[in-house]
């Protein structure tokens, strides 16, 4: 069950919420949840990395492409171009997470439990945070409840006051 907040109240779960623990954001289109998103965590001095996985069409754009490991004999997956590997925390966004593919969201699945892909580790410190849309109006896919409960849900609702001032300011 998503617990309704403002966006005053998102800064504040923002700050108290431990990076190991994922967050999602559910809301209607259009009000800021990925601009509030990129522009906390970058004020924070932490690298954005949005993902629109309903844009994805095969789990390799997440997990990298394979290739043969001449060492070893074995297949190795190269990471992707998002992946970090400086070991510097990253905000994984993973925006549109209710529009992605089945064989997309076993891949989040991974990520969002183990906090890693294709054998590659987050690192630490790195958040996760998905955004949906809600309601019938919106053509999206049900999401899996062993999934969902890999989430601390929010529903966000912005007072008309913070969505001016956050709006105003963009």
């Amino acid at each position: 069950m998503a617990i309704r907040i403002d966006i005053k109240e998102l800064y504040e779960i923002f700050e108290a919420t431990p990076s190991e623990q994922n967050i999602m954001l559910v809301g209607t289109h259009g009000i800021g949840k990925s601009r509030i998103v990129e522009d906390y965590f970058t004020n924070k001095g932490m690298k954005v990395t949005a993902l629109f996985l309903g844009q994805m069409s095969d789990p390799g754009d997440l997990i990298g492409l394979p290739r043969l490991n001449e060492e070893t004999g074995k297949t190795d997956f190269m990471p992707p171009y998002w992946f970090p590997t400086d070991g510097e925390p990253i905000v994984l966004f993973l925006d549109e997470l209710n529009r992605a593919r089945p064989e997309m969201l076993q891949t989040v699945m991974d990520l969002v439990l183990n906090r890693k892909l294709a054998g590659r580790r987050l690192p630490e410190g790195s958040r996760i945070i998905s955004a949906v849309n809600d309601g019938e109006e919106y053509q999206v896919g049900e999401l899996d409840p062993a999934l969902v409960s890999r989430f601390n849900i929010y529903n966000l609702v912005p007072t008309v006051k913070d969505w001016i001032k956050w709006a105003t300011s963009a």
